[in-house]
């Protein structure tokens, strides 16, 4: 509903963190996200992040990440990235309210799936075989994924065939 602190809740309609340079998972491991069983997002990824197209964690509905892990975000025009998980997330927000929904989130098997190709996808590149930001090695004790997509026109039509099968890969309550 808000933002709730041990004084008082408060009522909004978005909460915007902006905390620092960690490539890919560090602006959303140093708040301290619960999902709807109180599990930690940062615990839950403990060993690497797994999203949903980059957008969507599951166990945490209605939380929502631009150009998050598993997203195309760093080896794509940035902003031509947000841009387009912004729509993404903005047409799939209007189909939740036109079917009268109140929360959507990631499936957790499609989001393995997703993980896992996103891995796969990777493993056809050299990124995976150097230490670097993009996996993390400048962190110290942070897991060595690679989590981007590899192919943003790959990832553009996949979102599309989301879309088009009423979001298939998400729960909607």
């Amino acid at each position: 509903k808000g933002l709730r602190t041990s004084d008082a809740e408060y009522p909004l309609d978005a909460l915007v963190f902006a905390t620092g340079f960690d490539a890919m998972t560090g602006a959303l491991d140093r708040v301290d996200i619960r999902g709807a069983s109180g599990q930690r997002l940062s615990d839950v990824w403990q060993y690497g992040p797994a999203t949903l197209l980059g957008v969507q964690t599951a166990g945490f509905p209605n939380l929502f990440m631009i150009t998050g892990p598993g997203s195309p975000s760093v080896l794509s025009n940035m902003l031509q990235s947000i841009e387009q998980n912004a729509e993404r997330i903005t047409d799939l927000l209007k189909f939740v309210r036109e079917h009268k929904h109140v929360s959507v989130e990631a499936q957790a098997g499609q989001q393995t799936a997703w993980m896992e190709y996103v891995a796969a996808m990777a493993e056809t590149t050299l990124y995976t075989r150097c230490n670097s930001w993009y996996r993390g090695a400048n962190i110290e004790g942070k897991p060595q994924v690679f989590s981007p997509c590899v192919g943003y026109n790959q990832y553009i039509e996949y979102c599309d065939e989301v879309a088009a099968a009423g979001y298939s890969g998400f729960d909607f309550g």
